[in-house]
């Protein structure tokens, strides 16, 4: 039973800790500003850039800084944050870890400024980091299918190898079956030689007198 509970809490807890929000102020290319960090824990720089490019796609074109190894889009419109006010939105992303930093033009978006906008702001990237997790076992269950379907073809392999040995089996022992009666039949005709061996030599014997006796009878 503690087993059982323990189990459950681990599970609990890893659910709750995955893909956090924090807010901190960090530099970026436009100096320190506040930004909104989620941590998702194992994913890589390249799963998370590519989820959110697709998650962010109807907001805008995802644009590159690569001087300041960040992306960014301008004028975004996310009714949910901000209404109908464009802002810019600017991300830097490392190993298991996204920022992302609105640009309101009249600055930047922050809890003690916008206490409103700024919780939509994390809810928004509490839904981004759920669904780079749902990337990750979406990919940890294609790995799983795959090596499911692995396994599979192995044991269908295998049991086609069974059958073939089987198959092995039946023909020696029909091969075996047609030697033991090649060998009965070989004896037979073994014997049937000798008898006409000596039959032959009967034969060969008699020639041989009827040629010694040719003229002793005068």
């Amino acid at each position: 039973m503690k087993a059982i509970f323990l189990s459950f809490f681990l599970f609990t807890f890893i659910g709750i800790s995955g893909a956090q929000v924090s807010e901190m102020a960090r530099q970026m290319s436009l100096g320190v500003h506040n930004g909104f960090r989620v941590a998702i824990p194992g994913a890589s720089p390249k799963l998370i850039g590519q989820v959110w490019k697709k998650y962010t796609k109807e907001y805008g074109k995802l644009k590159k800084n690569k001087k300041a190894d960040e992306e960014y889009i301008e004028a975004a419109v996310i009714k949910s944050i901000f209404g109908s006010n464009p802002m810019d939105i600017y991300t830097s992303i490392e190993e298991g870890y996204i920022t992302a930093f609105f640009d309101l033009k009249t600055g930047f978006l922050s809890s003690s400024g916008q206490p409103g906008e700024s919780m939509a702001a994390k809810n928004f990237m509490q839904e981004f980091g759920y669904e780079v997790q749902r990337e990750q076992t979406r990919q940890e269950l294609s790995d799983q299918e795959d090596a499911l379907k692995k396994a599979e073809k192995n044991l269908d392999k295998l049991k086609k190898d069974h059958q073939g040995y089987h198959k092995d089996i039946d023909d020696a022992k029909e091969r075996i079956k047609k030697a033991e009666a090649n060998i009965v039949t070989n004896e037979k005709d073994q014997e049937q030689a000798r008898q006409d061996i000596d039959t032959q030599k009967k034969k060969v014997e008699e020639v041989r007198i009827k040629l010694d006796n040719i003229g002793k009878s005068k």
